[in-house]
């Protein structure tokens, strides 16, 4: 999710005390945590996980983002999310989270294994396994990587980018992420990195084009399209089967797909994150201050006047549609959305979902439940009045994701 006063403060310390540094030997991790249960193949359930990303049948996974817990004002998880948020979201008719979660090895040196984050998604992929619903690991932290390095704020570690030792265990917690998981009947997807923003170290003016970022990058280990090769290669030594996930730089825009290339394996799914334009989607609420915004509108977008409907969403996402037909490759929504109470939130949201679906392409709300304790910006369960803070059933805003959830026909069979 892109940088806001609020987004911040939700996603500062996601992985501080939700399973930041703490450490174990990767020797002694068996002794740790045992390794999850593989579900049972389900005989209804697709053998090959790729037809699930088949576009000219699809979309297949309709779903929403999820974090470990709820966060309080410092950061601190308040309450973690548990199998009955997971079980209500597949009760909604989801079939789909992804799980933006902590990497599992430590974000500092010796890059060893995480035994806090490793739990939290082994806790969910054993709900998922029993509750029926899909997973996509998609990971935001890890070796030489934090939080901050993609939302902004203080000391942002960068030392994935410039520090070989960092580079290379990045690749290895992916090797046995994909080693420890390829079993799973649930687990349809292994999403290399949440948001690379690579662009902003290379480019920290943001004067260059993705082109250009692209070109100076290539033969460094900031060379996102080198480094996506590199991650794949190694999964692919372990797990030759589950599909593969690569995002575009910055925020997974659309517009830097023009910096993005395939990688060259058969079983690999591109991603954007759909937040254009942040100028309505981003509005925060003040009380006694009425909105700028709404949808549809004409909008003042960085300077430029556009009218904001649905053919300037569909001209937004061109890049994204150019380079899925340029090499025939699927296409996934990982995030997508608005904050809840931005005036037309549910045309908007039924606008983005309809491209989505015209377009084939799996899609994830962000995000489900794990707000903070004292900002619910994305909680469709709340509807779109800001000063409602619980559950608001039929609401409108829900009911666009309840319509569409209701389209999902692939699940998972439950293993309770």
């Amino acid at each position: 999710m892109r940088g806001s006063g609020a987004v911040l403060v939700v996603l500062a310390c996601l992985f501080a005390s939700c399973g930041g540094d703490s450490q174990v030997p990767n020797g002694g991790l068996e002794e740790v945590l045992p390794s999850p249960t593989a579900a049972a193949t389900a005989a209804d359930s697709p053998s090959d996980k790729m037809t699930l990303w088949d576009m000219d049948s699809g979309p297949h996974l309709r779903g929403a983002d999820l974090h470990p817990c709820w966060l309080g004002e410092s950061g601190s998880c308040v309450e973690f999310i548990g199998r009955e948020d997971i079980l209500d979201l597949r009760d909604q008719g989801a079939n789909l989270i992804n799980a933006s979660y902590d990497g599992v090895f430590s974000q500092r040196p010796p890059y060893d294994v995480n035994p806090i984050a490793l739990g939290q998604l082994d806790d969910l992929i054993g709900w998922a396994e029993e509750v029926g619903i899909y997973v996509v690991i998609h990971f935001r932290t890890g070796p030489g990587r934090n939080e901050a390095a993609i939302v902004g704020g203080d000391d942002p570690l960068y030392d994935l980018w410039i520090d070989e030792d960092a580079n290379e265990a990045w690749i290895e917690m992916w090797r046995f992420t994909a080693e420890r998981y390829r079993d799973s009947e649930v687990v349809v997807g292994y999403n290399l990195m949440v948001e690379p923003r690579i662009n902003t170290l290379i480019d920290p003016e943001g004067e260059l084009s993705p082109l250009e970022v692209r070109e100076k990058a290539e033969g460094t280990l900031q060379d996102w399209n080198a480094f996506a090769v590199r991650v794949t290669s190694s999964i692919r030594e372990v797990d030759a089967a589950t599909p593969i996930i690569v995002g575009s730089l910055n925020w997974g825009e659309a517009a830097w797909f023009a910096a993005l290339l395939p990688t060259g394996d058969e079983r690999t799914i591109y991603s954007l994150h759909a937040y254009g334009p942040d100028v309505y989607t981003n509005q925060d609420y003040e009380p006694g201050q009425d909105f700028e915004i709404s949808y549809p509108d004409v909008v003042d977008d960085e300077g430029e006047l556009i009218t904001l409907d649905e053919a300037w969403l569909e001209q937004d996402l061109q890049p994204v549609v150019e380079f899925s037909e340029t090499y025939d490759v699927p296409i996934y929504v990982g995030e997508f959305g608005s904050m809840r109470w931005v005036p037309g939130a549910p045309d908007f949201h039924r606008a983005q979902t309809t491209l989505f679906e015209q377009f084939g392409w799996n899609y994830a709300y962000y995000t489900w439940r794990a707000d903070t304790a004292d900002w619910d910006g994305f909680n469709l369960e709340y509807g779109t009045d800001p000063e409602v803070h619980n559950p608001v059933p039929g609401n409108p805003l829900l009911a666009v994701h309840l319509d569409r959830w209701a389209e999902n026909v692939d699940f998972p069979v439950a293993a309770e």
